[in-house]
């Protein structure tokens, strides 16, 4: 909606942007979002929403208590996420569990406590993505028929937000990883040093890698900038089948590409980077 001109501000509850994503991720996301003329209020919360029948009034105070200020905007938009939808369709008479926030209850293989009764997506409750319902839903398919299969790994599996610019990542952030007794080494590479991101126009954010200094097992990456959605299947291949980032950085990557960021964090863990 900035990029068309509109005057934005956005609301947040909790003390940075998108929360639940790495912190340096979202201290990039909010430098951009003030270039673009952005206004963001972190730490508040909505106290009281009112249809003026030509617009709307939102009353904001901090989330931590304090003095209440009204904004006034042509439109609302009001985003508290996902819940299982499992009502209205006769699961109550199967005998499926359904957890106290209505979940269906599964195992890793999708299955229910009800034989031949199988869930999968959103309304497991698990990670409300359409790629992770696809892959619980050849993981059941594979357990019915019998077939070799493995759970999905939900700690590690891609996750996309298509802001401008975007973001991408999977696995623990850098302080996720600390919380689990990682000994943990990061390494970011930053687009502006790109050759492929200047070439677009877009020499914004970074790549970052966090790796277990044990090892230098891959255990998490977070991006942002141009199309980097585009770069996880790299990254979550190698966690997935334990390629760790010395092994990773023997691989080739095609130059100019926004895949060379990758490569660079990843030789930023397992030594040094070549052109930063």
């Amino acid at each position: 909606m900035a990029n068309f001109g509109v005057d934005v501000t956005i609301v947040e509850f909790l003390d940075r942007m998108v929360p639940t994503e790495d912190a340096d991720i979202s201290k990039e996301l909010a430098k951009h979002y003030k270039k673009l003329g952005v206004k963001v209020l972190t730490s508040t919360a909505v106290k009281k929403v009112e249809d003026t029948g030509s617009g709307v009034k939102v009353t904001v105070a901090p989330a931590a208590g304090g003095d209440e200020q009204v904004l006034e905007a042509g439109k609302f938009l009001a985003a508290f996420g996902f819940a299982p939808r499992t009502k209205g369709y006769g699961l109550e008479n199967t005998g499926v569990s359904v957890s106290e926030r209505g979940a269906i209850e599964i195992d890793d293989f999708g299955r229910t406590n009800v034989d031949h009764v199988y869930a999968i997506g959103d309304c497991t409750g698990k990670m409300m993505l359409a790629h992770v319902a696809e892959a619980m839903g050849i993981v059941a398919a594979e357990t019915i028929n019998g077939a070799e299969t493995m759970p999905v790994a939900f700690d590690f599996v891609p996750r996309a937000t298509y802001c401008n610019p975007q973001i991408a990542s999977f696995g623990y952030s850098e302080a996720q990883a600390k919380e689990r007794g990682y000994d943990v080494k990061t390494a970011s590479f930053p687009f502006s040093a790109n050759g492929k991101a200047m070439g677009l126009g877009e020499p914004i954010g970074f790549v970052k890698v966090v790796a277990d200094a044990e090892h230098n097992e891959i255990i998490g990456a977070h991006m942002i900038g141009p199309s980097v959605t585009e770069l996880l299947p790299v990254l979550t291949l190698a966690q997935h089948w334990d390629l760790t980032a010395d092994e990773v950085a023997r691989n080739v990557f095609a130059h100019p590409t926004l895949g060379e960021a990758v490569k660079e964090a990843v030789h930023g863990i397992a030594g040094h980077m070549i052109n930063f």
